[in-house]
């Protein structure tokens, strides 16, 4: 008996020899025809076959809600759990997203690998503030969108699942759909299981992955759905922590650069939240950035900050023992650090091409104003993008917290020797103070994203602390007016923190 033949049913057909490649054969490619596959030699034998539109449509039958087996939830990828969005319910803070290319959220996906890459993506272009795209790498930044490039099939199962949480909850914040909450804070929770599987396996420390994960979860605690009272302070002290194991290496990635950036501004800001020393202060550490190819004005502020947590702590420890043995030379040090923030600021000016900051009238913020009606700031700070707006809100924060510091050290051993009269000083406090306040309509705007709202955190719980002190109530019910209006979707401020000094702005209702 002749042999079966094993064409394709197309040369079959037409009576002609078959070629049989995989995936089609050229035949059917010359005569500009889909090549229908090969029919196999055996029964349990494994042959190509062309079953796109099969697929496609058990895809599309997944994401509307049938329970082929082909749905996200059912994927073979058990890292993918990115739900469809559906009906999109009209925001409260935020405009419902313009559906672009970029932004619209893929109604079918054919692997869970494309549909996590294409969720993060989504999710990143509405988080970074639309300015950025126009600026030099600043790896510091919190701008995670690097790691889309490093992300595929291999990647820690941390990592992915901690890529999923965060895109689910920017995206449930961007469509206010609860749907994306109930499945991020499912991811979350398997996101911490693999990282303890993660962080027990050897040569861990040199794992990338790991540490984006430690670095994605730490973010994550910044929105209400997944937030634990004192959890990111536990997640910045986890991060420490690996890279003080791993000690200092090259910065020679981008991924490299943002994760060392990130942690080392995540360190500075719990330790002046602490008033504790960090360990980025050390010698070793601060070698670390001299050759980083990001040689913009960032890095040199960043230089000046790490040192300002072991300063709080020295004064605090003066004010408390009362000895005022060394009162001159911590005098002496907050003086100098405020010095050489002001020549930053000065050198970062000079080299804008515009004026850093502007005063407008409020009415110039649109999305602002229709959030919050308290007018007790009447005018407004306006910044030509988003990087010199958020360079100048750091720059005032730590101007800000060093002032206060050495105000309560002139008001404690009155009559001591000082440049700056505590006069003047307590005028500088009061005039950054309303800078902060002035600078929070801009970071509420569309074309701050998310990012921005992320930035007025602690400028605003600072603000708020320190017009409470002065008996200042109208300045303090602005900024508790402001919390309300900006933080009602999802984002949630990390102020319910465990730390010695406490930094709850008053009880007036839990943020929801």
């Amino acid at each position: 008996m002749a042999p079966r033949s094993t064409g394709c049913a197309n040369c079959r057909k037409r009576k002609i020899k078959c070629d049989e490649g995989r995936p089609g054969c050229k035949k059917c490619q010359i005569h500009n025809t889909p090549c229908p596959g090969y029919r196999g030699i055996k029964p349990d034998g494994l042959e190509w076959r062309d079953e796109t539109q099969a697929v496609t449509r058990r895809v599309e039958k997944g994401w509307k809600g049938g329970s082929g087996s082909s749905s996200p939830e059912n994927s073979s990828d058990s890292d993918s759990g990115a739900p469809l969005a559906k009906n999109v319910e009209e925001l409260s803070l935020v405009d419902r997203p313009v559906a672009t290319e970029y932004t619209v959220i893929p109604q079918a996906v054919f692997s869970a690998a494309t549909n996590r890459s294409q969720m993060f993506d989504v999710s990143m272009r509405l988080y970074r503030p639309t300015t950025l795209n126009d600026q030099p790498l600043r790896a510091h930044i919190s701008d995670f969108s690097c790691l889309q490039k490093t992300i595929n099939s291999k990647s820690s199962p941390a990592l992915l699942a901690a890529v999923d949480t965060i895109s689910l909850l920017q995206l449930g914040v961007s469509y206010q759909d609860k749907t994306f909450f109930e499945h991020a804070r499912r991811r979350y929770g398997q996101a911490l299981a693999a990282l303890v599987v993660a962080l027990n396996r050897p040569n861990v420390l040199a794992n990338n992955d790991v540490l984006g994960a430690m670095k994605l979860l730490e973010f994550c605690e910044l929105f209400h759905p997944v937030a634990q009272q004192g959890s990111w302070i536990s997640h910045v002290n986890g991060v420490e922590n690996f890279l003080m194991q791993r000690g200092p290496v090259p910065l020679v990635t981008e991924l490299d650069n943002m994760l060392f950036f990130h942690a080392r501004h995540s360190s500075i800001l719990q330790g002046v939240l602490k008033r504790k020393a960090i360990p980025f202060a050390e010698p070793k550490w601060m070698a670390v950035t001299k050759d980083t190819p990001y040689t913009d004005s960032s890095p040199r502020l960043f230089d000046v900050l790490v040192h300002v947590p072991g300063l709080f702590e020295r004064a605090d420890n003066l004010i408390a023992s009362g000895e005022p043995t060394y009162l001159n030379g911590v005098i002496a040090d907050l003086v100098t650090a405020i010095d050489q923030l002001q020549e930053w600021e000065v050198e970062y000016h000079a080299e804008l091409k515009e004026p850093a900051f502007t005063n407008v009238d409020i009415a110039t913020f649109k999305r602002y104003t229709r959030l919050c009606h308290n007018k007790t700031f009447p005018l407004a700070i306006d910044f030509p993008d988003f990087l010199t707006g958020y360079l100048q809100s750091i720059y005032w924060l730590y101007l800000f917290t060093i002032e206060r510091t050495l105000q309560d050290i002139l008001m404690k051993y009155p009559g001591s020797k000082c440049t700056y009269p505590l006069d003047e000083l307590n005028r500088r406090i009061l005039q950054i103070a309303i800078y902060m306040c002035q600078m929070m309509p801009y970071f509420c705007e569309p074309e701050a994203s998310s990012m921005g709202r992320f930035a007025t955190f602690m400028p605003l719980v600072f603000a708020l602390k320190y017009f409470e002190a002065r008996g200042m109530k109208a300045q303090k019910d602005w900024c508790q007016d402001v919390t309300d209006a900006m933080f009602n979707d999802g984002i949630n401020p990390p102020w319910k923190l465990d730390i010695a000094k406490g930094l709850k702005p008053g009880e007036k209702k839990q943020i929801a």
